[in-house]
């Protein structure tokens, strides 16, 4: 079966790329399916993660970035001539594979996908909360231009609606705000599952992510600064870059804690890390699934998250493997994590079990959902 995955790039050490990179792997490797993966700007860009040689990567030479250099109108210009580049460079590409099945994503040219005349069933992933796709997404627009780009999304979400013949959500609350019919839930996999486990015995707690606001951690400062009256001891390491690193820098200042908190760059061998502290703590006001969840969970580290839309709810079992704090309850979430801190045995047993439950997301247990998906698709 030909498969064709369709992203902007694989450049970024982040949850999606990691997941992307070994769902290709996995259906080239294991399903033994033609595989190919287009990108629009990959350039010269490094994979972040290994791509297996069986996968066939094309870049179409789509560099949406350029359009950042110029100020509007002339970017709105720019930018359609970016998309006539896009369609054209795609369609040829599709016509030349001619392939059974096209997967994309709600981030990334969802419409165009599913508006493309060709014999290809077509699947498009809900990577976010549907109602959360595309809003907050870091970029500073005055009041007409984000006015436009909603009209955009809400646009490309009635197309995708009508045309896709899939939609496949990753918790089962983001499937719900999809009306329809042929909606499936299917998580994301953890490939790397951990030989050796945290001992839980240091005094370190970690969070890991985009420095953006969807990610939460000006709300994670707030809650530190409650955690390090109590217990001055623990440290808190946040792995990540984004555009509000500047910001969160300047309220650990402010509230005093640059011997509490510490801000370090995205670490690509990030297991270790894992193993190196006791407590994860994931603040996030919304997400799409929440990977670090269960990566931390491999590794044997309960964690603490706010219970947000969607995802964690479907991983963490509260009071078992973690616990779930009502979305954006600061003193809450200060008091679990203290609990945690507390209670040696108690962190320890969610540790074990946290290890134990991480086993549900791997490959042989979610990737047949996918191939049967796939030979439904095709047949219908």
């Amino acid at each position: 079966m030909k498969i064709v995955y369709v992203h902007d790039a694989l450049a970024r050490i982040g949850g999606l790329e990691r997941v992307l990179t070994d769902k290709l792997n996995y259906l080239a490797e294991v399903y033994n399916h033609d595989v190919y993966l287009i990108t629009a700007a990959q350039g010269s860009h490094p994979h972040p993660f290994p791509l297996s040689p069986k996968v066939k990567h094309i870049d179409i030479d789509a560099r949406y970035q350029i359009q950042y250099q110029y100020k509007y109108p002339k970017r709105l210009w720019v930018r359609w001539q970016i998309n006539k580049r896009f369609k054209t460079n795609f369609k040829k590409v599709i016509e030349t594979i001619n392939p059974d099945i096209i997967i994309g994503n709600t981030y990334y040219k969802a419409d165009v996908i599913c508006q493309l005349k060709c014999k290809a069933k077509k699947i498009i992933e809900s990577h976010c909360a549907k109602s959360y796709t595309g809003k907050n997404d870091g970029t500073k627009r005055n009041a007409f231009i984000q006015l436009i780009y909603n009209i955009q999304l809400w646009h490309s979400n009635r197309i995708v609606q009508k045309k896709a013949n899939a939609i496949v959500a990753l918790t089962q609350g983001d499937a719900q705000e999809w009306n329809l019919s042929n909606k499936f839930v299917i998580p994301n996999i953890i490939t790397q599952i951990a030989d050796t486990t945290s001992k839980l015995t240091s005094h370190d707690a970690i969070a890991i992510g985009r420095l953006t606001y969807q990610k939460g951690f000006d709300r994670l400062i707030d809650v530190w600064k409650i955690v390090s009256l109590k217990h001055p001891e623990y440290k808190l390491s946040i792995y990540g870059a984004g555009e509000m690193e500047n910001m969160l820098h300047d309220k650990i200042i402010k509230y005093e804690l640059e011997n509490h908190i510490k801000i370090y760059p995205p670490a690509q061998y990030i297991y270790e890390k894992f193993k190196e502290n006791s407590i994860f703590i994931l603040p996030s006001r919304y997400e799409g699934f929440g990977l670090v969840l269960i990566e931390a969970m491999t590794n044997g580290v309960p964690c603490i998250s706010f219970d947000c839309p969607y995802g964690p709810s479907d991983i963490i079992k509260d009071g078992e493997n973690g616990f779930l704090i009502p979305n954006g309850d600061i003193q809450a979430m200060a008091d679990k994590i203290c609990y945690l801190m507390e209670n040696d045995e108690i962190r320890k047993e969610m540790g074990r079990k946290a290890h134990l439950s991480a086993m549900r997301y791997a490959p042989e247990n979610i990737m047949p959902m996918w191939e049967k998906l796939f030979n439904e698709i095709v047949k219908s």
